[in-house]
């Protein structure tokens, strides 16, 4: 069956109204109800376009994902490699401060609450870390050839301590809702990547 394009937008308006709830909240803690108030759609509307409430949580995380690899892309941006990856680091954090700390990271949020119990959702959060870290390594590959980067750490390890680092940064500012915690983790990165 073909979905029109008043379906297609109110199945966008679905992901996008119920993924502001499971940041905020999580999966688990959000309930159909919820959802329904949140989207104003009706139940009927709800089911016709995601199976279930897990099939719309894996929508929203294929969703986000797409929107993720659009913005690292575009904030991967500057002079040459390691510029790049800081410039990805800082835009990342400045979401945070424009979110003014509420929610975190969808992805870091959904590993620690459901990559335990549901493989489907894991298998998405490890594709998105997964694909992250292979972009960071490829600009560290990159700049260490060039000799811009000399470090003992390998490529690899260093880009999967990035990522780490940056998502740390973001559990930790989420907590402490304090803007200078970021500045500590992007000068962190700066040191690692001897910049």
């Amino acid at each position: 069956m073909a979905v029109t394009v008043k379906g297609e937008k109110t199945r966008e308006h679905i992901l996008k109204a119920s993924r502001k709830i499971f940041i905020k909240q999580g999966f688990h803690n959000t309930s159909v109800s919820e959802i329904i108030s949140a989207t104003g759609v009706k139940k009927g509307n709800l089911y016709y376009h995601f199976a279930s409430k897990e099939d719309l949580g894996l929508a929203v995380l294929e969703d986000a994902k797409e929107e993720f690899f659009h913005f690292l892309n575009t904030s991967l941006s500057g002079r040459d490699s390691i510029a790049r990856i800081i410039n990805s680091c800082q835009a990342i954090f400045n979401e945070q401060k424009k979110n003014n700390f509420v929610g975190g990271c969808l992805f870091g949020n959904t590993a620690l609450e459901m990559t335990d119990s549901n493989p489907e959702f894991a298998s998405v959060i490890q594709e998105v870390f997964d694909r992250w870290t292979k972009e960071l390594e490829t600009l560290l590959l990159e700049a260490s050839e060039s000799q811009q980067l000399n470090s003992r750490i390998s490529p690899k390890l260093l880009a999967k301590t990035v990522v780490a680092t940056v998502e740390g940064a973001i559990m930790m500012s989420r907590v402490s809702k304090r803007e200078k915690d970021l500045p500590d983790f992007l000068t962190a990165i700066k040191t690692l990547l001897d910049h």
